[in-house]
This record gives structure tokens, C-alpha cells and sequence, in this order.
């Protein structure tokens, strides 16, 4: 599966997105969402070498950009649990995509080492949570400073970016 270039931008834009809704949700969403979406992230791609097939996998990557913004323009208030389950989904599917982008570039074919896991995944998991907290920054110096119209307008960006990148795909 060759990952394209549109769900390199997705995931950036929904690992992003995913920060600033929870400052929007605020309490223990601060924390909860983006430790969500690392770990289901990590398991997604810790899960596609194996012989599980996720086939809506890039659907639901371009999607994400279309939910993550739908969420942040119309201000939704979930519960931090469903909120987490929302993220997690969205991550997992996202972590399928580029662990199963990676299979014949790391050589997952003849098992799943602790060197690939180090050198592939802890990176990849680092630069998301730093995405996700650079959102949660923004969000909440938007915030602070009485500039929510500001945040709206980063959620109705990326919603139109999401229907864009379906439209595209």
C-alpha cells in the first residue's frame, strides 16, 4: 500500500487538530486525547504487519481532516471518554496506514524487531505528540488572549481541507 502524499498532510493536519479540540474541550481532555491518540497510533502500526486488513483504512485518513474540523469549527462538547474513543479510532486507522506504508521499506516481512520499533516508530510517536502539543498551544494563546473566532476559523480551514483531500482522492 503506497501511502499518498495527501495522507501525510492528514495526518498532520488531524494530529494538530486533535491538540486544539482538546484545549477546546478542556480538564482532562488536555491530556487524555493526545496520549490517545499516540498510543492508538502506536498499536495501529504495531498492528499492520500482522494479518489483520483494515480496508477502510486511507477512507477513513482523509476523513479524519473532514471530522477533526467539523468538531473544532462547530465547538462539539463530548464526554473526554467518547471524545478519546473518537481520537483513538481516528489514530489507529492512521497508524495502520503508515505502518502498512512501511512494510517494504523496513523489512517487517521477516518479523517486527526492536530495532524497527525504535528506529521507525518512537520518532513517528514523538513528532505527533510535539504536533499535537503545538496545536494545544495555539489553541490556548488564541484562547487566552480573546481570540476564539481565530479557533473556529482553524476548524472550518480544515474542514474544507478535508473535503478537499476527499474530493481529490
Amino acid at each position: 500500500m503506497k501511502l499518498p502524499r495527501l495522507a501525510l498532510a492528514a495526518g498532520i493536519l488531524v494530529t494538530m487538530g486533535v491538540g486544539i479540540w482538546s484545549v477546546q474541550l478542556g480538564g482532562r481532555a488536555l491530556w487524555a486525547l493526545p496520549l490517545t491518540y499516540v498510543l492508538l497510533l502506536a498499536l495501529g502500526a504495531m498492528v499492520a504487519p500482522s494479518s489483520v486488513v483494515l480496508i477502510i483504512a486511507k477512507a477513513s485518513i482523509l476523513l479524519s481532516v473532514f471530522v477533526v474540523g467539523m468538531l473544532i469549527a462547530g465547538n462539539v462538547r463530548l464526554s473526554t471518554h467518547v471524545a478519546a474513543a473518537l481520537v483513538g479510532m481516528l489514530a489507529f486507522s492512521h497508524g495502520y496506514a503508515y505502518g502498512h506504508a512501511n512494510l517494504g521499506f523496513v523489512g517487517w516481512q521477516q518479523g517486527f524487531s526492536s530495532y524497527d520499533l525504535l528506529s521507525i516508530l518512537l520518532p513517528g510517536l514523538a513528532a505527533s505528540l510535539l504536533m499535537s502539543l503545538l496545536g494545544e498551544a495555539t489553541c490556548s494563546t488564541l484562547v487566552k488572549t480573546q481570540h476564539k473566532p481565530i479557533t473556529y476559523s482553524i476548524g472550518g480551514i480544515m474542514l474544507l481541507a478535508g473535503l478537499l483531500m476527499v474530493l481529490m482522492d
